[in-house]
C-alpha cells in the first residue's frame, strides 16, 4: 500500500503540470483540477485500506495539523455563508482552483504524504515534478520559436505559457523549483569524481533551462520572485559553507546574468492578447489595473469583514464595490473573478478569519522549513508567496504550496517498519466498502468532467441532465434558445451572478420585450452600480420605449461614470439633437473628436450637419 501511494503521488506530481485537453470548456486548469480530484480519491482510499490492513489508524502528527484544520474551518464557514455556495464548493467556473473541494483535496494530500511516504519516496516525488518541469520547459522554449503559434489566439511566441496556460502561472511554477535544483549540486563541484561532476553539470543545465523559460514568460512577478528566493537560498548556503559553495554561487549566477542579457525579456512591453486574462492583455498598464482591483477587493472585505463574501465569489462581490475609475482602463468591461492578489482574494472571499488562518498556515510552514533546515524548500516556498502577491494560485502552484511542507516534514522524520497481519473477514468487508465508495466518487468526478465536455460542445441540455444544479449550463441553454424559464432557473441557482442578468436582458431584447429588458437592467444595476455598460444599455432601452427625458438622464449618468465612452456620448448627442438642444450636442461631439476618437467619421459628419 505504501508503494502504491508513492506511485500515485508520483503520477500526480508528474502529470498535473502537463495535462491539458482542448475539448473541455477550459483547456488547462479544469483538467488539472479533475486529475487532482481523481488522484486524491485514489490516494485516500489506498491510505484507508492500509489502515485496515495494519489494524491501526496511521496518521503522522506534524506542526501543521492544527493550523491546517483552522484554515479548513475558515473555508467551510465561508462556504456556508457564501453569496453562492455552489461556486464556493467547486470554485468559479473557468478557474476551478480555490473552491472548498480543492482545498480539502490539498489538505488531505498533505496528511497522506506525511503519513505514508518515507525519505526516499519523498525525494523521488521531487524528482518526478522536476522531470515534469523539464518537459514543460522544453515545450515552452519550442513555443517561443513558434512550434504552436497557429494554435492559440494569444501571441504565444512573445510570452510562452507551455502546458500551464498563462505566462505568470508558468513562471511561478518554475521559480519555486529552481532552489531545489541549486541544492542538488551542493558539494559536487569541489569533488573530482567524474560521476559527481556530471551531476553538477546536469543541475547547471537544468537551472539554465528553467531560467531561459522564465525569461520567455516575460513575467515581472516571476523575475522578482526568482531574485528574492535566489537571494535567500544563496545567502544561507554561503553562510553555512562559504568555502565549498562560493564557486557554485558564481557559476550559476554568472550564467543567469549572461542569459538575461542575451534574451532580454523586456517585461514592460504590452502585447495585445485578446484571449488572455485582463491583467496580461494589451492596453492599460497591469500595475495600474491591479491598484484599482485591489481597492475594490478592500471594499468587499470591509462589507464582509469576518467570513467574506464566500470562496471564489469575487466575480459576484467585486461588481458591487467596483471603483468608478475602473471604467477608464482598457479592460473596463472584463469579468474579474480574482483579486489578482492571493491575500486580498482571501480577505474578500473568506474575510479576516480566512486571511488570518492562511497567514498562520504560511507561518507554520516556514517554521517547518527552518526547523528541518531545508532551505531549498524554504526559498522555493517563499517564491510562491511573492508570485501570489501579484497574482493568484493555480493547481500546480497550489500543489507546491501544500506539498513542499509535507516533503520537509518527511525528510526529517524516521518511520518504523510495519509488520503485515493475516487478513480477516471483517477487514475484507471494510476494504470492499472502501473500494465501492472510491468507485462511486470516481464516477461522480467523471460525470462532472463529461458534463463540462458536453457544455464545451454546446450540448447544454445534455450537460444539465448530468449536472442539473450547474447554473452556467442553464444560462447557456437560455441564451441558445432564448428560453426565459431556463434563464430564471440560472438566476434562481445563482442569484448574485451579474452575468446571468445581462444574459436575461439580451433574451428580452431578442423577444422585443423592452419593458422587461428595462426591469432586468434596473435590477442588474443594483448588483453592479458602477457598470457604465449597464447604464448605457438602460439609456438606449428608455430611448426605444420613447421616454427621451429618462434616456437622456441615464446617458448623462453613463458618461459621468465613463468619460471616454464614445458610444454613450454619441447616443447622448443624438438624443439632445432630437430635443433641439444643439449647443449641448455640439459639445458632446467635439469632446469625442478632441479626447476619444479624432478620426470618427460619424461624429465629424453629425457635427458638420449641426454647423
Amino acid at each position: 500500500m505504501k508503494k502504491l501511494i508513492f506511485f500515485l503521488f508520483a503520477f500526480l506530481l508528474f502529470f498535473t503540470p502537463l495535462i491539458l485537453w482542448p475539448f473541455t470548456s477550459e483547456v488547462f486548469e479544469f483538467n488539472k483540477m479533475v486529475l487532482v480530484y481523481i488522484l486524491t480519491t485514489l490516494i485516500i482510499a489506498t491510505w484507508i485500506i492500509r489502515c485496515i490492513l495494519e489494524r491501526k489508524f496511521i496518521f503522522q502528527k506534524t506542526l501543521l495539523d492544527i493550523p491546517l484544520l483552522i484554515f479548513l474551518l475558515s473555508q467551510i464557514i465561508s462556504t456556508i455563508f457564501s453569496l453562492d455556495p455552489q461556486t464556493s464548493l467547486f470554485g468559479y467556473y473557468s478557474r476551478f482552483n480555490g473552491g472548498l473541494l480543492s482545498t480539502i483535496c490539498y489538505s488531505l494530500l498533505y496528511w497522506a504524504f506525511v503519513s505514508n511516504l518515507d525519505k526516499k519516496s519523498a525525494l523521488r516525488t521531487l524528482y518526478c515534478v522536476l522531470f515534469s518541469a523539464v518537459i514543460v520547459c522544453i515545450y515552452g522554449i519550442l513555443q517561443h520559436f513558434g512550434i504552436d503559434k497557429n494554435i492559440w489566439v494569444q501571441d504565444v511566441q512573445s510570452r510562452v505559457f507551455s502546458t500551464l496556460g498563462q505566462p505568470n502561472w508558468l513562471a511561478a511554477f518554475l521559480v519555486a523549483l529552481l532552489p531545489i535544483i541549486f541544492n542538488l549540486q551542493f558539494s559536487i563541484f569541489n569533488k573530482f569524481s567524474n560521476h559527481k561532476f556530471i551531476n553538477f553539470l546536469i543541475c547547471f543545465c537544468l537551472s539554465n533551462l528553467f531560467f531561459i523559460t522564465l525569461l520567455f514568460t516575460k513575467s515581472r512577478s516571476g523575475l522578482i520572485a526568482f531574485g528574492i528566493s535566489s537571494l535567500i537560498f544563496w545567502m544561507i548556503s554561503l553562510i553555512k559553507n562559504f568555502r565549498e559553495n562560493w564557486k557554485s554561487f558564481l557559476i550559476f549566477n554568472f550564467s543567469f546574468l549572461i542569459l538575461f542579457f542575451i534574451f532580454n525579456p523586456n517585461t514592460n512591453s504590452r502585447i495585445p492578447q485578446s484571449a488572455t486574462p485582463a491583467l496580461e492583455s494589451g492596453g492599460t498598464e497591469s500595475g495600474e489595473i491591479r491598484k484599482i482591483v485591489w481597492k475594490g477587493a478592500l471594499e468587499v472585505w470591509r462589507h464582509y469583514p469576518i467570513f467574506g463574501s464566500g470562496l471564489e465569489t469575487f466575480a459576484f462581490s467585486y461588481p458591487q464595490f467596483r471603483p468608478v475609475e475602473h471604467n477608464l482602463v482598457s479592460e473596463w468591461d472584463f469579468i474579474y473573478n480574482k483579486a489578482h492578489n492571493e491575500y486580498l482574494n482571501f480577505a474578500a472571499n473568506s474575510g479576516a478569519f480566512g486571511l488570518i488562518s492562511y497567514f498562520i498556515l504560511i507561518l507554520f510552514s516556514l517554521v517547518i522549513f527552518i526547523k528541518t533546515r531545508n532551505y531549498a524548500l524554504l526559498a522555493g516556498y517563499f517564491s510562491l508567496l511573492i508570485t501570489n502577491f501579484f497574482g493568484f494560485s493555480v493547481v500546480p502552484t497550489q500543489l507546491e504550496l501544500f506539498l513542499f511542507p509535507a516533503v520537509g516534514v518527511v525528510l526529517s522524520t524516521e518511520y518504523k517498519v510495519q509488520t503485515e497481519n493475516k487478513l480477516e473477514n471483517l477487514q475484507k468487508f471494510f476494504i470492499f466498502f472502501v473500494l465501492c465508495t472510491m468507485f462511486y466518487v470516481l464516477s461522480r468526478i467523471t460525470t462532472y468532467w463529461y458534463a463540462d465536455l458536453l457544455y464545451a460542445k454546446k450540448d447544454f441540455a445534455g450537460a444539465i441532465n448530468l449536472q442539473p444544479n450547474q447554473a452556467i449550463y442553464h444560462n447557456a441553454l437560455a441564451v441558445q434558445n432564448s428560453d426565459l424559464s431556463e434563464s430564471q432557473k440560472a438566476i434562481d441557482l445563482s442569484p448574485n451572478n451579474p452575468s446571468f442578468k445581462k444574459s436575461r436582458f439580451g433574451i428580452f431584447l431578442r423577444l422585443n420585450d423592452l419593458d422587461s429588458a428595462k426591469d432586468v437592467l434596473i435590477d442588474a444595476i443594483k448588483y453592479s452600480p458602477t457598470d457604465a455598460k449597464l447604464y448605457y444599455n438602460l439609456g438606449l432601452t428608455y430611448a426605444r420605449l420613447g421616454d427621451q427625458d429618462k434616456a437622456i438622464a441615464i446617458l448623462k449618468k453613463t458618461i459621468n461614470l465613463k468619460a471616454n465612452y464614445k458610444e454613450a456620448r454619441l447616443a447622448y448627442a443624438f438624443l439632445l439633437i432630437e430635443k433641439n438642444d444643439k449647443q449641448e450636442a455640439k459639445k458632446q461631439l467635439e469632446y469625442v473628436l478632441q479626447f476619444i476618437d479624432p478620426k470618427d467619421e460619424l461624429t465629424k459628419q453629425t457635427l458638420e450637419s449641426l454647423k
